[in-house]
């Protein structure tokens, strides 16, 4: 079975940050390191993740559809609540 092509800005993404998306996708984690802290403003700064809206408190962050669009071509399946 022949593997989709990657989204250009999925070349830029590490594993670490593929795991933090899914991780904001899923629950957020209550504390980051301050590896992570500097890998989400990062994530924020290249359109991937960006605040809450208020519908999904008590989250901070969610994923922009650059990021979902991603993950889905990783095969990755997140949990909505």
């Amino acid at each position: 079975m022949a593997v989709p092509p990657r989204p250009a800005d999925d070349d830029t993404l590490s594993d670490d940050d593929i795991s933090l998306l899914c991780d904001i996708g899923d629950t957020f984690p209550a504390k980051l390191s301050a590896d992570k802290t500097r890998r989400l403003e990062r994530l924020i700064a290249d359109g991937f993740v960006e605040p809450a809206h208020d519908k999904k408190a008590p989250a901070k962050y969610q994923l922009t559809p650059k990021a979902l669009k991603i993950l889905s071509a990783r095969g990755v399946g997140l949990h909505e609540a």
